[in-house]
């Protein structure tokens, strides 16, 4: 058996805090193996440089992950205002390996088109089938790639964060659906977004309690800035 990092231990730690709360109904769990081939985190970072032209730099090893495969679908149970999530996420050179996500988008433009053949998922939503999912955009000679996230019919989002920090915040909101708008420029209020803002809303009400162990500081000040 493959050892585990202290990273990709700390993963699975998401998994069974999903699983072991009385507040949480998980629907599925998936939990595939690390692949033992793999190199290190400076190998990785090499070798993503080398093929697609893009520096991750040592911030790769601070957030490398091996598994093939890792994610949960859940939501809250009764007695607690309702929250649900999905995410699922995988190794970052088996990511980039992918073809670009399915379009989803009404009446693409060429631009639309473009950016749609540079992105590569790195979460998605698989077991509900919501249609998000959040990417890097792979464009040769860029430091720190973008992170999208990609609502389908909705649109797509530039997002204010790093793949660091879409993994660091991922493993604080468990895919709570619609987290990643905190990190747009989408005010979270009226018929289009404002059901989204009640749902984040209630994950900082419900989460402190059933997760104390994380900082929601950034997220509240997030949530409060979308919903001016």
């Amino acid at each position: 058996m493959t050892a585990l990092t202290p990273y990709e231990s700390l993963w699975l730690e998401v998994l069974a805090e999903l699983r072991n709360s009385p507040a949480i109904h998980v629907y599925n769990e998936s939990e595939e193996p690390v692949d033992a081939t793999l190199g290190d985190a400076h190998t990785a970072a090499g070798e993503i440089a080398e093929d697609y032209e893009i520096n991750l730099g040592p911030s790769l090893g601070e957030c490398y992950l091996r598994f093939t495969g890792l994610g949960s679908s859940w939501q809250t149970v009764e007695r607690y205002p309702h929250v649900a999530g999905e995410f699922y996420i995988a190794n970052l050179q088996r990511q980039l390996e992918e073809v670009a996500p399915e379009l989803g988008w009404t009446r693409p433009s060429a631009a639309d088109l473009q950016l749609l053949s540079e992105l590569r998922a790195i979460d998605g939503t698989p077991d509900s089938g919501v249609g998000a999912l959040a990417a890097v955009r792979i464009q040769p000679g860029v430091d720190n790639p973008e992170i999208w996230f990609d609502h389908g019919p909705r649109g797509a989002w530039k997002m204010d964060i790093d793949y660091r920090g879409y993994l660091e915040v991922l493993r604080v909101t468990k895919g709570t659906f619609g987290w990643q708008y905190l990190f747009t420029d989408v005010r979270l209020r009226g018929d289009t977004f404002g059901a989204t803002g009640k749902r984040l809303e209630n994950m900082l009400t419900v989460f402190p309690e059933i997760f104390p162990g994380h900082d929601y500081k950034l997220l509240r000040r997030r949530l409060a800035e979308r919903l001016r």
